[in-house]
């Protein structure tokens, strides 16, 4: 008896622990997965809705989507480092810390912008002709990139704010805002795209005003909530030492720096795959632009996950709690890819239904998409289990040399050629070509499974007097 009660004991009490456990993640999971869902979906409406324009209108808003994909990942690198400082800045009781933060990556996130927006405005045309050679799509993704790129600028207000919110374990106000503005931007759509009101139809001009539009008044309603209810993440200004400490500025530089490359890297990549599906044919470029979006939905339902997984162990490394952290980390490791599975198969069983809005389209693109999603609904599952090691625990500790390492190799060593040698050596068809793209997925696995069992991102990012700060 003395031997078998402290060991029940021990037991109820890691049950607890991991009862409490799941519960917080599921509390900050559901509204960022669900804004995330919602996300990916305004991506699906933009391409239903101009579906009754033909593959050459879907391929365009497909293709332009694919290269402001490239800038918005990269700037999601930088409100992800704002995301890993406020979670570990809030485990360790330094709340004043994180409004600098943000000051200082809106600065540096504004001045990767700006050039950007210019290279798309003058040289629009050439940078649509990379992935395609059909004149209708070259035009009309160009005017689309006009209008939409210079709209990531309130993207990146919005997420920068939002990461840091999620530091602090407080995801439902942006889950309201991003729903109302969604609802805002398909609505937008609907009317611009087909015209009314005294509004001429402006097809797929018309889905690239009504985004810009929609993240504007995203952009203003977050800073509106937060500046009136002067919450703590709110800066009030460019004063204050924290601003113009040069060891602050480098300390975040540090951190930033690897996660712009390896987001870059990894969204260059996957816009380098639309270039290889859009030389292959119109048609072909149509159905992976169809894709994009479904697969978008396996993997926004786990990214509100692999964020909550991320918060509670950037919140405990910065508590110094090493041993909860490793047991958050193992429970999302695990549990992620076998739940994608499940949810896989239940959109497999839907795809009748999820289908249905791009009837309008040749049987021979649905057809060919038809076999693409189920293979995708399988591949995701490699995907997920990447992004919950990746995003979700090497980034939590600021171990991004080695995600860049990782994502670099797999995708530019191995998918990218094989996938290139696949489409135009051995001229394989499109099915084949996208099962060997999963070649990156299955090499990143191994490299992210070892990396997270070594244990090296245990690391407290908040002390600024030791070796701990490099990242």
């Amino acid at each position: 008896m003395q031997i078998n009660v402290p060991l029940t004991a021990m037991l109820y009490k890691l049950r607890n622990n991991n009862t409490s456990t799941f519960r917080q993640s599921v509390k900050l999971a559901w509204p960022i997965s669900l804004q995330s869902i919602l996300v990916t979906m305004l991506g699906m409406s933009d391409i239903m809705m101009v579906g009754h324009l033909g593959d050459a209108a879907v391929a365009s808003v497909g293709l332009g989507n694919r290269i402001q994909f490239v800038v918005l990942i990269i700037l999601s690198g930088l409100a992800t480092g704002v995301g890993v400082l406020s979670a570990q800045y809030y485990g360790a009781g330094k709340l004043t810390r994180v409004s600098p933060v943000i000051i200082k990556v809106l600065i540096i996130g504004t001045g990767l912008l700006l050039p950007v927006v210019l290279l798309t405005f003058f040289f629009g045309d050439v940078i649509v002709g990379l992935g395609t050679t059909d004149p209708a799509i070259i035009n009309t993704g160009k005017q689309y990139l006009w209008v939409t790129m210079p709209s990531l600028a309130f993207v990146l207000i919005v997420m920068v704010f939002e990461n840091a919110l999620r530091g602090f374990s407080q995801v439902r106000l942006s889950m309201a805002l991003g729903s109302i503005a969604i609802i805002i931007n398909i609505a937008l759509n609907y009317w611009l795209i087909n015209g009314g009101l005294g509004v001429d139809a402006l097809g797929v001009l018309g889905a690239a005003w009504a985004t810009f539009i929609a993240r504007a008044i995203h952009a203003v309603m977050i800073v509106f909530f937060l500046a009136k209810s002067k919450h703590i993440v709110f800066p009030t200004g460019l004063t204050g030492n924290d601003f113009y400490d040069i060891k602050q500025w480098s300390h975040l530089i540090k951190l930033v720096w690897p996660l712009m490359v390896s987001f870059g890297v990894w969204s260059l990549g996957t816009f380098v795959y639309q270039l290889i599906y859009g030389r292959i044919g119109t048609q072909e470029l149509a159905v992976m632009s169809l894709m994009a979006p479904l697969e978008g939905l396996l993997v926004a339902f786990f990214f509100g996950f692999a964020s909550a997984c991320s918060i509670m162990i950037g919140q405990r490394l910065g508590q110094n709690d090493f041993m909860s952290a490793w047991s958050v980390a193992r429970g999302f490791a695990i549990s992620a890819p076998i739940v994608t599975l499940f949810l896989g198969l239940l959109m497999l069983s839907l795809e009748s239904l999820m289908f249905m809005p791009y009837a309008n389209l040749d049987q021979g693109t649905l057809s060919v998409a038809h076999d693409i999603f189920i293979l995708i609904t399988f591949g995701t599952c490699i995907k997920v289990f990447n992004m919950t090691a990746s995003m979700g625990i090497l980034r939590a500790g600021g171990d991004n040399k080695h995600c860049l390492l990782i994502d670099f190799s797999g995708m530019w060593i191995i998918g990218i050629p094989l996938t290139f040698a696949a489409a135009f050596y051995f001229a394989l068809p499109i099915y084949w070509v996208v099962l060997i793209t999963y070649s990156e997925e299955i090499v990143k696995s191994v490299l992210f499974f070892y990396r997270v069992k070594a244990r090296y991102w245990q690391r407290n990012l908040t002390a600024h007097s030791g070796p701990q700060e490099v990242i």
